[in-house]
């Protein structure tokens, strides 16, 4: 299989082609490659309608974006023009190329208003089905009631709102086997071109678009490294009792420092980019969040759980209550799974944490 370097300061990641030849059945069936090439040019036009309305932002100063609270409490919570466009192009497309057989849930589904739009919309040119067809084989098929396609199409909408473009990105995934995470402003501006990430679980991973060149974030843009050393521990900026007894004891137990990371996806992809040597959150908005940087994750040779230390459930059907709250534990590649276990089992340790995972299984 053909590689390409991708250079990222001390790191050497790998482009690898990866996808298989498309035979739909009768049966509705799916091969993972034809679906993830799919994904990774939905992606890539999600990216593009994220910095059209970037561009015109600047253009004229903030006056164009539209910024509405799913919660008014919740600054968190912020839809914006972006998120809506970037939804538009991401699950109208893949809605379009496949069909009403394939499941695609997507974080903006309860808008009904963007519904009804993107019932009217058609989708030209359709969607590339064969971005890796010369690379890898034909493969088994997978029936279509197995596969899930979960889309954030904007990770990160509270720091897009305040202007922090290096926590942006587009999520699309299928059950955390395949996935692809666009990066619309590669260094935080509109200088460079934007580029899609992607992989499959166990067979590795790729770009599309422009040189990865992301990292070590945040350190060398906004992290002092005397005051904050390595290693790095990616956190958010809750003020959550259980959060603040996470980053104490793993700075405590594994030494360096906690850096703040915006947006879910981010902080698995800086795990999965080797940025940190491991990121920790105790609740996300859904499986959105999750799928797409956690498949790139497995495909680079991390590792991840939820905060417990527990298998991540929040994808299935049957997944427990308030499965969002046990949030997760992503840990670096080459790391050692042992480090993935002694982090967990520090976690597990905490009181606050044991009183956390007691109140959202009452």
């Amino acid at each position: 299989m053909p590689t390409t370097p991708v250079p990222r300061g001390a790191y050497s990641y790998y482009v690898i082609v990866l996808c298989l030849l498309l035979k739909l059945s009768v049966s509705s069936s799916f091969q993972i490659g034809p679906l993830l090439s799919t994904c990774v040019d939905a992606c890539d036009r999600g990216c593009t309608e994220i910095r059209k309305v970037q561009a015109a932002r600047e253009t004229n100063d903030d006056n164009l974006l539209k910024v509405e609270l799913k919660d008014a409490q919740d600054p968190r919570s912020a839809l914006t023009e972006a998120d809506e466009a970037a939804h538009r192009a991401i699950v109208g497309s893949l809605r379009e190329a496949w069909g009403d057989e394939l499941r695609i849930v997507g974080e903006e589904d309860d808008d009904e208003d963007l519904a009804n739009t993107l019932a009217e919309m058609t989708f030209e040119p359709p969607l590339d089905r064969d971005l890796f067809v010369d690379e890898i084989g034909e493969t088994a098929d997978i029936d279509a009631s197995k596969i899930t396609i979960f889309v954030d199409p904007l990770d990160g909408t509270r720091e897009f709102v305040e202007g922090r473009l290096e926590n942006c990105q587009v999520l699309v995934d299928g059950e955390a086997v395949a996935g692809a995470v666009g990066i619309p402003f590669l260094d935080g501006t509109m200088d460079n071109e934007s580029t899609v990430i992607y992989g499959i679980d166990g067979m590795g991973t790729g770009v599309k678009g422009a040189t990865l060149t992301r990292g070590p974030y945040p350190l060398d843009k906004h992290i002092d490294g005397v005051k904050y050393p390595r290693p790095h521990h990616a956190t958010g900026d809750s003020t959550a009792e259980v959060m603040d007894a996470c980053r104490q004891r793993t700075i405590k137990r594994f030494g360096g420092s906690t850096v703040i990371y915006g947006g879910a996806g981010n902080k698995i992809l800086a795990a999965a980019l080797g940025e940190v040597s491991c990121s920790i959150q105790h609740k996300v908005g859904g499986p959105w969040d999750l799928c797409a940087p956690e498949a790139i994750l497995k495909a680079m040779g991390g590792k991840m759980t939820d905060l417990f230390g527990e298998e991540i459930q929040i994808y299935r059907d049957d997944a427990p209550t308030r499965c969002n709250e046990r949030g997760y534990l992503a840990s670096a590649p080459g790391s050692e799974e042992i480090f993935h276990e002694a982090l967990a089992a520090n976690m597990v340790a905490l009181d606050a944490v044991q009183k956390y995972k007691e109140e959202i299984e009452a």
